[in-house]
C-alpha cells in the first residue's frame, strides 16, 4: 500500500514538473531579432527591431529605413527618408495600399522636422492590419516631394514578425 501511494507521489510530481518545463516563455522560443541597450528615447528605455530598407520607388540613390520598436507597452513605426531637407509636418500621412487593393493611412506623430523622420504610434487595430495584409506601396507625403516605396514579399514577412515578436517582448528595466 505504501509502495503504490509513493508511486502516485512520484508519477504525480514528475506530471508536474514536466507541465512546468512546458510553460516557456514564447520570447524565448523564437530568435527574435529585438535589441534594446541602454540608450534613452525621449527619456525612456526602448526596443527595436531590424531595420527595413526600403528603395524610392523609379529612384536609383534615395533610401528609407522601416523600423519598428516598443517603448514601455506600446508599438511604435519609425520611418526616416535619407535624403538632405525632406520636411515632415506632424499629422502628415504614409498611406500603405495592400495587395487586396485596400488603403489604410496612418498619421506622424513626431513634431514638424526637415531631417525625414516620422514617428507613429501603432495602435491595435494598426497592428491588426498590418499583421493580416500585405504591404504593396507605401506613399509618404512631405512639404516638397511625395516618395513611393514598394516592399518585397520578405519585406511583409519581416514587418509581421517583427510585430510579433514585439507584441511578446517586455522592456526591460535600467540596472
Amino acid at each position: 500500500m505504501n509502495v503504490l501511494k509513493i508511486l502516485l507521489l512520484v508519477g504525480l510530481f514528475s506530471i508536474s514538473n514536466a507541465i512546468k518545463a512546458q510553460k516557456v516563455n514564447q520570447i524565448d522560443t523564437l530568435s527574435c531579432p529585438i535589441t534594446q541597450n541602454d540608450l534613452l528615447l525621449s527619456g525612456k528605455l526602448f526596443a527595436s527591431a531590424k531595420p527595413i530598407l526600403l528603395r524610392v520607388y523609379n529612384e536609383d540613390y534615395e533610401y528609407a529605413v522601416f523600423q519598428l520598436g516598443k517603448r514601455r507597452g506600446s508599438i511604435y513605426l519609425y520611418f526616416k527618408i535619407f535624403s538632405d531637407n525632406v520636411c515632415v509636418k506632424q499629422e502628415q500621412p504614409l498611406e500603405l495600399y495592400f495587395k487586396d487593393g485596400e488603403m489604410y493611412i496612418l498619421k506622424n506623430t513626431f513634431k514638424v522636422n526637415c531631417d525625414g523622420t516620422a514617428a507613429l504610434e501603432l495602435t491595435r487595430r494598426d497592428i491588426k492590419k498590418l499583421m493580416s495584409h500585405n504591404i504593396n506601396t507605401i506613399k509618404f507625403f512631405t512639404l516638397k516631394k511625395d516618395y513611393e516605396f514598394s516592399p518585397t514579399e520578405v519585406d511583409n514577412q519581416n514587418i509581421k514578425f517583427y510585430l510579433h515578436c514585439l507584441k511578446l517582448y517586455k522592456v526591460r528595466k535600467k540596472k
